[in-house]
């Protein structure tokens, strides 16, 4: 007799059940390189898609984002595999941006590493609750270029400074030994 409080999956279910229940489940479409690369670049043929693209350049999206949305939208299509999207975003990337050129729309690479330092006002500006109060008190919250940097990497430690460093007197006796001890 089955358990009322047993309500999980079945062991094995997975085994027996249509995989084929979305497009990414079942086989790709398009299985080349080439016929990737041409099947994305053909989507800017479509008025609606070209529509979207041209859109999000001139708003200042960058255009790696732009390339990202065009794979999983084609990836969620099941037109073709995520490997195979990775492989072809370099070529869809330069595409786009002889189609800005082309048109004389200025972009965004996407591909600069500037950082921007996450505050409690940044955050809240990004979610859309910006207060005047808020401005204030973040320009005092906000870090120094050198405190932002890490100096011996990400697992490094950093470097010693003079306050950093405890007395002789402080660092024997944290370990342990005496006055006798230390002088030997």
């Amino acid at each position: 007799m089955l358990n009322s409080q047993n309500s999980g999956p079945i062991p094995g279910a997975n085994y027996t059940s249509d995989t084929r229940n979305y497009p990414w489940h079942r086989p790709p479409e398009i299985e080349t390189y080439d016929a990737t690369v041409e099947y994305v670049m053909g989507l800017m043929q479509e008025e609606e898609t070209a529509e979207v693209v041209y859109s999000l350049m001139g708003i200042g999206r960058p255009l790696t984002n732009i390339v990202a949305g065009l794979m999983m939208q084609s990836i969620a299509r099941g037109k073709f595999q995520i490997d195979m999207a990775i492989l072809a975003a370099g070529p869809v990337y330069r595409y786009l941006q002889i189609l800005a050129d082309n048109e004389g729309i200025s972009y965004e690479s996407g591909l600069d590493k500037k950082r921007i330092p996450i505050t409690s006002t940044t955050m809240k500006a990004l979610l859309g609750i910006v207060d005047e109060e808020d401005e204030e008190e973040d320009a005092s919250e906000a870090p120094t270029e050198a405190a932002a940097m890490p100096v011996g990497g990400l697992m490094g430690s950093p470097e010693p400074t003079d306050e950093s460093v405890a007395p002789a007197e402080e660092q024997a006796a944290m370990l342990g030994m005496n006055e006798e001890e230390e002088e030997a």
